[in-house]
C-alpha cells in the first residue's frame, strides 16, 4: 500500500554488545515469517490488494514477484538507543520508553514491560510459580482469561516487600523495578530456594488455611498481606494447627487496616503500605 512504516526501537548494551527489541515486535515478526515461512497466509481483507489478501507467501512470490521484490527491499528504520544495562538508571530510562511507545489500544501493563526488561532466570521463576498446580487452583486460573502478567506482578511483590519492607518508599513500580534489577540474573541455588519457599507458603494457605478449596474474592491488599504474612512466619506456621491457620485468616479480613474504606486510596503509600503488612505478619506469628 506504500504507507510509511513506523520506527523500530532497539536498545544495545555498548558493553556486551547485546541487542533487545523495545519496539516493533510484531512487525520484525511478521517480515521475518513473510521471508522465511512460504506457507504463512496474509489475512483476508477489504482494503488489501486482491493479488495478495487471504494469500500464502509462496502464491505472492510465483505469482506476483514484483510486489514481493518490493517488500524485499522496503527500508525501514530503526532507532538504536545504546546503553549500559548494568546500570540502575539506564533499565529505568527503557521501562520509560516502553511505557511512552505503548499508548495505543492495549497498553503493556508494568509486568510485561518488566518481562522484556529484566528476563532472565528470576523472571522465569515469576512464570513457573504462577503455573504451577497449587497457584493455579489456589487462585482458580482459568485458561480462558486473560491475566496479562497481573499473577506474576502478584508474586514479585510478595518476594520484593517481604525482603525489603522496612526499607521500602514509592513509588511502588520503581521498587519493583529495582528488586528485578538486582535479582534478575540469580544464581540456581537462590532461585531453587525462593521458588520452594513460596511453594511452602501456597501449599499451607491452599491445603491449610482453605481446606483445598481456591481463594475466596479478596483485594489485592489483602491477599499479598496474606501471603507475606504466612512467608515471613512460615518456619513456625508449618507446625501450626489448622484450626488456628483459620483463625489467624478470619482475623486478617477483619481487622480494620483491610476494611473497603481503609483500601479505598493512597494505597501505596510507604505508611500505608508498612503498617498494612507488618499487622500482616503480626497476625501470623506463633
Amino acid at each position: 500500500k506504500q504507507l510509511p512504516i513506523p520506527s523500530m526501537c532497539i536498545s544495545l548494551d555498548y558493553k556486551t554488545d547485546q541487542r533487545e527489541v523495545v519496539d516493533g515486535l510484531q512487525r520484525m515478526s511478521s517480515i521475518v515469517r513473510f521471508l522465511s515461512d512460504n506457507s504463512w497466509r496474509l489475512s483476508k481483507l477489504e482494503d488489501i490488494d486482491s493479488k495478495i489478501s487471504n494469500k500464502t507467501v509462496e502464491h505472492i512470490r510465483t505469482q506476483n514477484p514484483e510486489i514481493y521484490s518490493r517488500i524485499e527491499n522496503t527500508t525501514i528504520p530503526v532507532t538504536v538507543i545504546r546503553c549500559d544495562l548494568s546500570k540502575r538508571s539506564h533499565q529505568e530510562y527503557l521501562f520509560k520508553i516502553f511505557h511512552r511507545l505503548n499508548t495505543g489500544s492495549v497498553k503493556l501493563t508494568n509486568q510485561e514491560i518488566r518481562n522484556c526488561i529484566y528476563h532472565g532466570p528470576f523472571n522465569m521463576m515469576l512464570k513457573n510459580i504462577v503455573g504451577s498446580k497449587v497457584f493455579v487452583n489456589l487462585f482458580d486460573i482459568s485458561e480462558r482469561k486473560k491475566y496479562r502478567f497481573s499473577n506474576e506482578e502478584l508474586v514479585l511483590r510478595v518476594f520484593a516487600l517481604s525482603d525489603g519492607l522496612e526499607s521500602y518508599k514509592p513509588s511502588l513500580a520503581k521498587f519493583l523495578n529495582a528488586f528485578m534489577s538486582k535479582h534478575r540474573y540469580a544464581d540456581d541455588e537462590k532461585i531453587s530456594i525462593a521458588k520452594q519457599l513460596f511453594n511452602k507458603v501456597l501449599e499451607l494457605v491452599y491445603n491449610k488455611i482453605l481446606g483445598g478449596e481456591p481463594l475466596p474474592r479478596l483485594s489485592k491488599a489483602t491477599t499479598e498481606a496474606l501471603l507475606i504474612g504466612v512467608l515471613r512466619n512460615i518456619d513456625d506456621l508449618e507446625n501450626a494447627n489448622t484450626a488456628v491457620l483459620k483463625e489467624k485468616f478470619e482475623e486478617l479480613r477483619k481487622d480494620p487496616l483491610f476494611s473497603v474504606d481503609a483500601l479505598k486510596e493512597g494505597l501505596s503509600g510507604a505508611d500505608k503500605v508498612k503498617n498494612r503488612l507488618n499487622r500482616a505478619i503480626e497476625i501470623f506469628e506463633v
